[in-house]
């Protein structure tokens, strides 16, 4: 994992949300769980992980994508969303991956550097999930498959809280302009719905 800045997250999004893992973030039950959960007031309750993987995931959270000029995922409770989407939308085989990715990344740090993962410095931090992204150092494909998920929440919460959508990105009803007298020759053919007109 190595720092980037915001607008390089932002054009590395289409990598992380690859076919499969957009179709299972924004369909009908993940997009409205995840439009409740930003309205509730009462975020702060666990669903699924313990208190111990979810400080490990604000730390992740936070390295995932940091403060900048606009408040982080730490700071938009991008953790706390994660805990939710996977009670609320995920079966149980990836819950327990991602709360299992979640133990091994705190073991992992305990094991080689002595002490918890949120005690350990940015650098040693990012150097951990580098390893795990790359499925090296005692982490096996299907750890990073299951951190990738992980990332992808994160990410997927980010972009539907207030921040995301308001200071992050820009809104535009009608993207590309709207043309209402255009040719229909320059046009040629056209349809809609499947159906021409």
């Amino acid at each position: 994992m190595m720092h980037i800045d915001r607008r390089g997250m932002l054009k590395g999004l289409g990598a992380l949300f690859g076919a499969q893992v957009a179709s299972s973030l924004l369909g009908g039950q993940a997009w409205s769980v995840a439009m409740a959960f930003q309205q509730t007031a009462d975020k702060h309750k666990l669903q699924l992980l313990s208190p111990e993987q979810l400080n490990t995931l604000a730390a992740v959270a936070d390295l995932t994508i940091p403060a900048t000029d606009t408040p982080g995922a730490l700071a938009t409770d991008c953790h706390w969303f994660v805990d939710n989407q996977l009670r609320h939308c995920f079966d149980t085989q990836a819950q327990t991956a991602a709360g299992a990715i979640l133990d091994k990344i705190e073991a992992t740090a305990s094991g080689q550097l002595g002490h918890s993962f949120n005690q350990a410095g940015e650098d040693q931090q990012l150097t951990l999930l580098n390893a795990l992204e790359q499925s090296e150092q005692g982490f096996t494909r299907n750890d990073t498959q299951a951190f990738k998920l992980v990332k992808s929440l994160l990410v997927f919460g980010y972009f539907t809280s207030e921040v995301g959508m308001t200071k992050m990105l820009a809104y535009d009803p009608v993207p590309g302009g709207f043309k209402g007298s255009v040719p229909y020759a320059s046009v040629g053919k056209a349809y809609s719905g499947g159906f021409p007109f």
